[in-house]
């Protein structure tokens, strides 16, 4: 079961082993580039899920959708203002997600991530919304344009050599050299509802005034 502090988290980043969404090209490289730039979305979609486990040290919740594939969500600490989920839950999930890259000089400041999230009610159901940049920069290791294959360097020091899929990146390829620094920005846009609950307004009646108040609302005269 998930620690009550944990269960307030939901919804930062969506995926699945078997590659849940189509990936589509969003903008083309800059023509400048000293501002070469590039953006894809890579997450667009609507699902009822029911939530299969909660991992509390991990931040990680593992849901299974309606055709039976198991998605993988990872829970920013920083997202406090959403719902309460458990094990067992079904949601609805509304979920877009986009990746970008962007050169920038080296000396230019460290990027931030930033998470908003609110929580309300819709159609009785408890509802929850998020939005996360996620940022980190890289170094340019080695780039093979022909191949859409690039190598970076992460602030850890690990390297990492991926191989581009999506035009919009493979047209940032050609411009990058090695050494330079690039900050990936993945953005995630999530709302979801709690479909397996119901939320009812409580209501105080005041004897003999003939009407009802919410609590803390003042009686009627």
């Amino acid at each position: 079961m998930m620690a009550p502090a944990n269960t307030r988290h939901l919804l930062n980043r969506l995926s699945r082993s078997a590659r849940l969404l189509p990936v589509a090209a969003l903008a083309l490289a800059m023509p400048l580039r000293a501002h070469a730039q590039a953006s894809v979305i890579t997450g667009n979609q609507v699902t009822q899920a029911t939530v299969e486990t909660i991992d509390p040290s991990s931040g990680e919740v593992l849901l299974r959708d309606s055709d039976g594939s198991l998605i993988t969500v990872d829970i920013p600490r920083t997202a406090h203002s959403l719902p309460h989920i458990q094990p067992g839950d079904r949601i609805k999930i509304r979920f877009f997600q986009t990746i970008g890259a962007d050169v920038v000089p080296a000396d230019s400041p460290q990027p931030e991530s930033t998470v908003t999230s609110a929580h309300g009610v819709t159609n009785r159901h408890p509802h929850g919304m998020m939005v996360s940049f996620r940022r980190k920069r890289v170094r340019i290791a080695a780039v093979d344009a022909a191949h859409h294959v690039v190598t970076t360097v992460g602030p850890d020091n690990a390297t990492q050599t991926i191989t581009v899929h999506t035009k919009a990146m493979q047209a940032l390829l050609p411009t990058l050299k090695v050494g330079d620094t690039v900050d990936v920005t993945t953005m995630d846009a999530v709302s979801f509802e709690v479909l397996n609950r119901v939320i009812t307004p409580s209501t105080t009646v005041h004897e003999g005034t003939g009407t009802s108040s919410a609590p803390g609302a003042p009686a009627g005269h």
